[in-house]
């Protein structure tokens, strides 16, 4: 009898097991279109991007995983020769779309494109043509963000025994190289060359296109697969110079020195220690300098506080700088405040949202009531309200301060200063939908359909340029848009936050499809994908 009861709840217990699912697609190569095989695919647990299930495509590149557990996954495709890839990602980049299996279900017809990446090689030499080993290469990309353009660090290298380097896994895009190369001479030995009169010509960092200054550099155009060899950088010897500057203010606030490249993101030229807090006037020499246009940056604050930071441009010309004077004083923090409102009948919760201050790349939580406040870095500032709208139906209608409109001019903000903010969000956005077919009018799917308004302000805003991954066979829908005039663009393949850089849009402007939405009102479209 015990027997049978036991046999009996273990047969319950497996009829009680959810039923395994199956997943199914094809993995191509997004330029040709051919089957790849060989391709890596996993269905990852969404929650922790670990675990789930695998498999790998067959030589017409398709690609079965059975008995996969009920469950939300992302799935990635991994192959050489190609940039890693998930499911309904834009350009190889981002996590893509999240898949839902519920129990027993079968979903076929997947369709992941495999982008090649781009390569960049080449030799670096020395003034007289010899390959310099151990040299440093540096890759770097131009990318924009809320209407300003700066550098990316994507990678370094160092060059082998013969002087090469070999840079791969790059996505589409314009590149900057930059190499440096130090001897590897020891700190603590004593030259004892033969002196001369003239000072010595060292080795000094190397932009692309043989120049020091990084505006002067020569940018590398990558597009997708590209294979660009013979990249060679000749690192141009010069005499370096010093910097001195006596540092003046009040004792107590910490300091810190960085010589900069005058364009954002790239490395600094060179660093300076701490200085003493206890100090009211420090001196500062940063040797090594090569002749070009710097922008000093002088933080200063006190522990635990926040700072400030002072910026003053330098330019080495054939000579030593000596004997400038810098006022630095520690700074009190600019205190911003403000309250978010959300207009309309549909109101949704806006709890775990924040409001991101560009400026100082702060994010400041939400309060229960819509109230924020926090301290800043004083300076001038633009507020992103993405991450509050997205995904909640809701657009921005206006950022006040005061009488300022912040929405369209930014913020300035001074130390000790007060910013009080009022941010209005609509809740009555329109929408649009429609089809998108290829050159054929066939319909499209996977292509990213990015609506962009016409205003040149709100087109660097995160929070009114809206974007969507058509899973379904060409049909697309983009909803709570701010009222106003808008361009919609449909791309076959393009990496995610592309369609901010001004140059990606003027090279497109004219097939663009444009559209006026209307508050509550929905529109359409049909739209031809941009290959």
């Amino acid at each position: 009898m015990t027997s049978f009861v036991i046999v009996a709840l273990l047969l319950a217990q497996q009829a009680a097991a959810p039923e395994k699912c199956t997943l199914s697609g094809t993995v191509v190569d997004s330029v040709t279109g051919q089957p790849l095989g060989k391709v890596a695919v996993m269905a990852e647990n969404s929650a922790n991007r670990v675990g789930g299930a695998s498999t790998t495509t067959d030589a017409q590149g398709k690609f079965l995983m059975v008995d996969v557990e009920p469950g939300q996954y992302h799935l990635a495709a991994r192959r050489n020769g190609y940039l890693d890839t998930y499911y309904g990602a834009k350009r190889s980049s981002g996590s893509g779309t999240a898949i839902t299996l519920t129990a027993g279900q079968k979903m076929e017809d997947l369709r992941i494109k495999l982008m090649p990446f781009g390569v960049i090689a080449g030799t670096v030499r020395d003034t007289d043509g010899e390959p310099l080993a151990g040299a440093a290469v540096a890759i770097y990309r131009s990318v924009s963000h809320m209407g300003v353009t700066q550098m990316q660090h994507v990678q370094e290298k160092r060059t082998d025994d013969l002087g090469a380097y070999r840079i791969a896994d790059l996505r589409p895009g314009k590149y900057y190289l930059y190499t440096q190369w130090d001897s590897g001479g020891s700190p603590l030995a004593v030259d004892h060359s033969v002196k001369t009169t003239d000072p010595p010509e060292v080795p000094v960092a190397t932009f692309f296109g043989g120049t020091t200054d990084p505006a002067a550099a020569r940018p590398i155009e990558i597009d997708v697969g590209s294979r660009l060899a013979g990249i060679d950088i000749a690192i141009i010897r010069s005499r370096t110079y010093k910097l001195g500057l006596h540092l003046e203010g009040a004792s107590g606030p910490r300091r810190r020195v960085i010589l900069r490249y005058p364009i954002d993101r790239l490395p600094w030229v060179s660093t300076s220690q701490s200085i003493s807090e206890t100090n009211a006037d420090s001196d500062v020499e940063i040797p090594g300098v090569p002749p070009g246009s710097y922008r000093m940056e002088i933080w200063a604050g006190e522990p635990d506080k926040p700072g400030c930071l002072t910026t003053v441009p330098i330019s080495v010309d054939r000579h030593d700088v000596e004997g400038m004077r810098v006022a630095v004083n520690g700074c009190a923090a600019a205190f911003a405040q403000g309250h978010v409102t959300v207009e309309g009948a549909d109101k949704p919760a806006l709890g775990d949202s924040f409001v991101r201050f560009e400026h100082d790349q702060m994010n400041v939580p939400l309060r229960p009531d819509g109230s924020f406040a926090a301290n800043l870095m004083p300076g001038v500032g633009d507020i992103d309200l993405s991450p509050i709208t997205k995904g909640k139906g809701l657009y921005v209608k206006s950022i006040r301060s005061g009488d300022q409109d912040v929405l369209h001019n930014g913020f300035t903000v001074a130390a000790s200063e007060h910013l009080d903010l009022e941010i209005l969000l609509g809740s009555d956005g329109g929408s649009v939908e429609g089809v998108v077919s290829d050159s054929d009018d066939k319909p499209v799917t996977g292509a990213t359909v990015v609506l962009i308004p016409n205003d040149p302000v709100l087109r660097a805003r995160p929070d009114f340029v809206k974007d969507v991954f058509n899973e379904q066979v060409g049909h697309f829908e983009l909803k709570s848009a701010a009222p106003g005039e808008y361009k919609l663009f449909a791309w076959d393949d393009i990496e995610s936050g592309n369609w901010f850089d001004p140059d990606v849009l003027r090279s497109v402007e004219a097939k663009g499809q444009a559209v006026t939405l209307k508050a509550k009102e929905p529109s359409t479209a049909n739209l031809h994908v941009i290959p």
